[in-house]
C-alpha cells in the first residue's frame, strides 16, 4: 500500500456519508491500481482534490466533508501525510469537457468513492507548473496511457486541448512556457524516445 492509499483510508475512516471526491496529481495514478506497481518509486505525501463548479456550494456548506478532512488530517500528521489542496475547478488548468471524462477508481473504501480525470485533464493540470517532476510525471502518463489504454496521446491532440484549456489567472505567466514544455515530452513519447 502506498501513501496515498493510507491517506484515501484514513478520510474514509472519518466520512459519516458516501462522499464523492475528484483526486488529481499524481495521487490519481497511486491511487489508480491499474498503474500503481508500474509507479512504485513514486512517492507523494498528499493527495489533491478538485472540487467541479457545479458542486461547490454543496461542498462548501458540508459540515461533515470538512470535519473528516481535519480528522484525517490529524491522524495522518505524524507519518507527514496530508490533505490540504483542495481547489475548485476554476484554480486547476484543464478542458471545457474534464468532467464528461471522469473516471472511477475502485477501493475498499466506505463511503468515500474516488474519481479522476482522465489522462489528457491529468496532462493538462501539470501545465499550471510544468517543473522537472510534472514533466516526468506526464512522460510517465504518457507511457500509461498507451500501456493500459493502447492509446496514445498525440502531439496535435495535447496542442489542441491546450488552446481550448481554461487557464487560471495565477497560471497565465507561466503556462505557455510549461506547455512547450510538456508538449516536447509529448513529442518524445510519440515518436518513442520518451
Amino acid at each position: 500500500m502506498n501513501e496515498v492509499w493510507t491517506i484515501a483510508g484514513a478520510l474514509d475512516r472519518h466520512l459519516s456519508t458516501p462522499t464523492e471526491i475528484v483526486v488529481y496529481g499524481s495521487a490519481a495514478l497511486l491511487l489508480d491500481q491499474r498503474f500503481a506497481e508500474r509507479l512504485c518509486g513514486r512517492r507523494t505525501n498528499d493527495l489533491d482534490i478538485v472540487i467541479p463548479a457545479s458542486r461547490e456550494i454543496q461542498v462548501d456548506a458540508d459540515r461533515q466533508f470538512w470535519a473528516s478532512i481535519e480528522a484525517a488530517n490529524r491522524e495522518l500528521q505524524p507519518r507527514g501525510l496530508f490533505i490540504s489542496h483542495i481547489f475548485a475547478e476554476r484554480q486547476v488548468v484543464l478542458s471545457p469537457d474534464w468532467l464528461d471524462h471522469l473516471q472511477s477508481i475502485d477501493g475498499p473504501w466506505r463511503n468515500l468513492r474516488i474519481k479522476r480525470p482522465r489522462m489528457l485533464d491529468l496532462i493538462l493540470s501539470k501545465m499550471g507548473r510544468g517543473d522537472a517532476a510534472d514533466l516526468a510525471d506526464v512522460r510517465t502518463m504518457l507511457l500509461l496511457e498507451r500501456a493500459f489504454a493502447g492509446r496514445v496521446i498525440t502531439v496535435g491532440e495535447l496542442a489542441a486541448a491546450a488552446r481550448t484549456a481554461h487557464v487560471p489567472e495565477e497560471y497565465r505567466a507561466i503556462f505557455t512556457q510549461a506547455r512547450d514544455r510538456i508538449v516536447v515530452v509529448a513529442v518524445a513519447a510519440e515518436v518513442g524516445t520518451a
